[in-house]
């Protein structure tokens, strides 16, 4: 399926420089880039959120009571837990010419330096993340080994680096804990789609179903399916192919767009609503009013969308 674009990124890990001092600079950009590619999860893939679509899915993924490998001559493949459904929907994130999944891998590695570094203060009460930062304090570890063998109060640990290392694991802490809002959100929107086991029989887990983080965990083994993987004609089907070559580009024009809100001084081509619109149909050639306003309606640009002139400086 060709929906989303940038599918064929090769893995690399992406690496930070692991040295954390007083001297050295925490990777602040990056964690920008990658919240500013959680923003939008187009590329996971189409929405199956309505009665008709989940339909559809419902005769064509099951074989009985058996889960079908095939559909309509189209592999699919399923993924078993929430960790690995995640993982998968990262990797369809770009950022830059990689994938979130990557970036996510190298900050992760980079958190785990903390532990190489010497503690400086203990606490018997865990700080706050206000309080970290201003007394320029990394977290390493809790320690709950005193409170089981002799029932003084844990030992939260920590090492005096500086305000900005202190800021930059708090935000990394942020940043990592939102990969199960995007998780959520995906199984929210029908772009990830759960089959759970309610025996004799698999079942769809609806889209309306998922509220918080929390029901993440109740799925350790369900199976699911990035709507990616699905056959293009299920999603397409009876749609003009005018507006199926506009959707193969929308999710690269919806990127473009949200990087122009960002911009110290914007295009003056882009100024209303009107002129975006124009711009879509030239610079991405969309032929469609409907995708183009889709993609200006979903654009995480509510500052610069909601006047219908550019965001305020």
């Amino acid at each position: 399926m060709n929906y989303p674009k940038g599918q064929g990124v090769n893995m690399v890990d992406w690496s930070f420089d692991g040295r954390i001092s007083r001297n050295s600079s925490p990777p602040f950009a990056a964690l920008e880039e990658l919240q500013h590619a959680f923003e939008i999860i187009e590329e996971v893939g189409p929405r199956y959120d309505t009665g008709k679509l989940l339909q559809k899915l419902e005769d064509n993924l099951f074989d009985g009571l058996r889960l079908k490998s095939v559909a309509d001559g189209h592999p699919l493949k399923f993924l078993t837990g929430v960790a690995q459904t995640t993982n998968e929907i990262l990797k369809k994130i770009p950022v830059d010419r990689h994938n979130a999944l990557e970036m996510v891998t190298g900050l992760r590695a980079l958190k785990a330096t903390r532990a190489n570094l010497s503690c400086t203060r203990n606490s018997t009460v865990r700080l706050s993340e206000e309080n970290q930062i201003e007394q320029e304090l990394v977290f390493l570890r809790t320690d709950m080994t005193m409170k089981i063998a002799s029932g003084r109060p844990t030992l939260h640990s920590y090492a005096q680096i500086s305000r900005d290392w202190a800021r930059f694991f708090v935000e990394l802490d942020a940043i990592i804990a939102a990969t199960k809002e995007i998780t959520l959100r995906c199984l929210q929107e029908g772009r990830a789609i759960c089959i759970g086991q309610e025996p004799p029989r698999f079942a769809l887990q609806l889209p309306k179903n998922w509220e918080t983080t929390s029901v993440l965990g109740r799925h350790s083994k369900s199976q699911f399916l990035l709507t990616c993987v699905l056959p293009e004609a299920w999603y397409f089907n009876k749609m003009a192919d005018l507006e199926k070559t506009d959707r193969t580009k929308k999710a690269e024009a919806i990127r473009w767009l949200y990087a122009q809100y960002f911009l110290s001084e914007r295009p003056q081509e882009l100024g209303t609503k009107a002129a975006a619109l124009k711009v879509l149909s030239t610079k991405f050639r969309m032929k469609t009013d409907k995708v183009r306003r889709e993609v200006w309606d979903e654009a995480p640009i509510s500052n610069w969308r909601r006047p219908g002139r550019p965001k305020d400086s």
